[in-house]
């Protein structure tokens, strides 16, 4: 219920009422009282402006964190606002700021050593007290953006706990607080006793049980590339991400809790990529009537009414169900197949269009019935199923998720991978879904790449060296956590991320797309110390603005594609291939694709006519005859106009002689400058 109060009167009440603890307790439970704590317990940890006169609140008191208020304040014009979330025992759940003075104007004003004092400064004030302490996590996250971002951890017996921390965020233009979250469950906030570390098996222990029950495990891997239509495949070592760890003082493998995200990031393999998979709608094709007609005429496709009686078929469950609409699309994967997808009233199937093979099936019927029919029966009706839709690979599927089936809060999801000589395909996999109440299949789904090669695994590495490289990356060691029946655990994990893919031969962490995992964006450079460029290198990358590497090469040239990547380091995550980078930059009129020469060194003209075209002056510059020439030395005729606009700008006033040395390339050093330059003018 959202009610509204005079900031008159607010500001009256607050007067009186304003406390000398951060956590000021709701003592009653009429709105005005809660209303007055809510608002002291925000105003004694952050200055609210006078500017901010319009007040309003919302009062929640079904979350399931207890009773919230939601408090919001604005002037006038509605062009700044502070919102913050109060628990009813006065605790600050989240916090968030914005006005005029925090948006972007070129380079940061403050530097993030300096935003992380003022972070600090706040941590006290906004986290309640709790047993142990807090420390800040190692930040590897990009620092691009607005904002400087802090992620303070709970630390109990000296030892992480992975379910209570808080992320506190400064502006880099106002050098104020921006926005504050508390990431744990109220409750949690109060736990007093965590297990002893005393009794706790040792780490070389914990190895050991690591090996024999968890992994890392050996598989393959796949990266199917949609603009070049090519699927890499490639052998490596998976340490376990189900959510599984080893408890410290049992020795026994322990279910972690499902209900948070703090931490890692440790799903259930199978059930939410494959289900995913067949729905796609990136990028595919509509074809109409005629030209659907053509297309079964040529490739012998079924139509829809075959398709349709297929589905009913195959599925009692639709019976009179109408058939609400249809679609035949291609698929964009690695088969390059044609799918029907036929949407019913209340059920939904993707048939390969060709033979008629279930891809996808997914029920919306409900049920809320109680009854239990128990994991074997409902396995019973899975493989059951598999023999009548997918009986040609059943032989090369094995169940994979028995160790992490979790019936407590949905239905038994059951996940069968491809395997290949006894090493698991995660990315081609069957997911099905059974109903534990009534034994119905209610969902399902299956990828599959044909024609595939796998990799042989001569010279590959050993499961404990795998895991040793794991260990050393992620830090595996004690850890609290939370249990699947949501109980305080000491256990022996991985303390950064969740999951590692370690290459099978050469030993070094990989990505997703089996390219060498890098993360030393937010590192410090190691070859940069008294170098004339130094402090810039700095602060572009303080900005999120960096060469990738722990080397920065000052004196080196700069080639084209790390001239752009430099320059669009914002989104070189979204850009991995530079095929597609390059498209990104031809589309946005930033290079022609005559003039693409990725690996080429880039000269001091070339640099100039491109970075005109990123400022947006590259029409007016292009007309040379209307430029004087502003350096001492001579310019070519076809760049004076960019030339021109660069120094006019401040961007590239030449050398201490006033030269531009047009033919010149340009060292790493050097483009740090010109960048430095270019952000400070947009």
């Amino acid at each position: 219920m959202k009610k509204l109060l005079s900031a008159i009167m607010v500001f009256t009440l607050i007067l009186s009422t304003v406390a000398t603890t951060s956590a000021v307790t709701f003592a009653g439970t009429t709105d005005s009282t809660q209303l007055t704590k809510a608002i002291a317990a925000v105003k004694k940890v952050i200055e609210i402006p006078e500017t901010l006169s319009e007040f309003e609140y919302y009062y929640d008191e079904g979350n399931d964190k207890g009773s919230m208020m939601q408090l919001n304040w604005s002037d006038a014009e509605h062009s700044s606002n502070v919102a913050a979330t109060v628990s009813d025992k006065g605790i600050i759940t989240s916090y968030y700021s914005y006005g005029p003075e925090f948006e972007a104007k070129g380079l940061a004003k403050i530097t993030k050593a300096q935003a992380e004092k003022i972070a600090t400064s706040y941590l006290q004030k906004l986290i309640p007290n709790t047993m142990g302490s807090y420390k800040l996590e190692d930040n590897l996250a990009n620092d691009y953006g607005l904002d400087y971002t802090f992620t303070y951890r709970l630390y109990v017996n000296d030892i992480p706990c992975d379910f209570v921390s808080a992320s506190i965020g400064i502006n880099k233009y106002a050098g104020k607080l921006s926005n504050y979250n508390c990431n744990s469950d109220l409750k949690d906030l109060s736990i007093t006793e965590y297990p002893s570390k005393e009794k706790a098996i040792t780490k070389e222990e914990a190895k050991k049980i690591y090996l024999s029950e968890l992994g890392p495990e050996l598989k393959y891997f796949a990266d199917y590339n949609y603009s070049k239509k090519t699927l890499k495949l490639f052998a490596a070592y998976e340490t376990d991400g189900s959510n599984r760890a080893i408890d410290a003082n049992t020795g026994k493998i322990i279910k972690l809790y499902n209900d948070y995200v703090i931490y890692r990031n440790a799903v259930e393999k199978g059930a939410g990529k494959e289900a995913l998979a067949t729905d796609s709608q990136a990028g595919e094709i509509e074809y109409s009537e005629e030209e659907l007609k053509e297309i079964q005429k040529t490739q012998n496709l079924i139509d829809k009414n075959q398709a349709d009686k297929t589905a009913r078929n195959l599925f009692s469950s639709i019976g009179s169900q109408k058939l609400v609409s249809s679609t035949l699309r291609k698929d964009w994967g690695p088969n390059q197949e044609y799918m029907w997808h036929l949407n019913y009233e209340k059920d939904f199937v993707t048939l390969d269009a060709k033979s008629g093979t279930l891809i996808g099936f997914n029920s919306s019927v409900d049920d809320n019935s109680k009854n239990d029919i128990g994991l074997e029966k409902a396995k019973t009706i899975a493989e059951s199923f598999l023999d009548k839709v997918c009986a040609d690979k059943k032989q090369q599927l094995v169940w994979t998720n028995e160790n992490t089936i979790d019936n407590k809060y949905s239905d038994y999801n059951f996940v069968y991978t491809r395997q290949d000589n006894g090493i698991n395909f995660d990315d081609n996999s069957v997911f099905i879904s059974v109903n534990k109440s009534n034994g119905t299949v209610i969902s399902y789904s299956r990828t599959w790449y044909e024609n595939v090669t796998f990799p042989k695994l001569n010279g590959a590495i050993g499961k404990e060296k795998a895991f040793d490289i794991a260990a050393n990356l992620g830090n595996f060691g004690l850890i609290y956590t939370k249990d699947l029946d949501g109980k305080v655990a000491l256990a022996y994990d991985f303390l950064k991320d969740g999951t590692y893919i370690i290459d099978a031969f050469k030993g070094v962490r990989l990505d997703y797309r089996g390219e060498a995992f890098s993360d030393s964006e937010s590192g410090e450079y190691t070859d940069i110390a008294g170098n004339w460029a130094e402090k810039t290198i700095k602060e572009l990358k303080n900005n999120g603005y960096y060469l990738k590497g722990d080397k920065f090469a000052p004196k080196a040239a700069t080639t084209q594609i790390e001239f752009f990547r430099y320059l669009y380091s914002p989104e070189q995550n979204y850009y991995t291939d530079d095929e597609e980078f390059y498209k990104m930059l031809v589309n946005g009129d930033i290079i022609t694709k005559a003039e693409i020469n990725a690996n080429a060194k880039i000269t001091r003209q070339e640099a100039a006519k491109y970075i005109a075209r990123y400022l947006g002056v590259d029409k007016l510059a292009k007309e040379s005859s209307v430029f004087k020439n502003m350096y001492t030395d001579k310019v070519d005729k076809a760049y004076l106009g960019y030339a021109s606009a660069v120094y006019a700008l401040g961007i590239m006033k030449g050398d201490p002689k006033g030269r531009f040395n047009g033919s010149n390339t340009l060292s790493h050093s050097e483009t740090a400058v010109v960048i430095y330059n270019i952000l400070n003018k947009k």
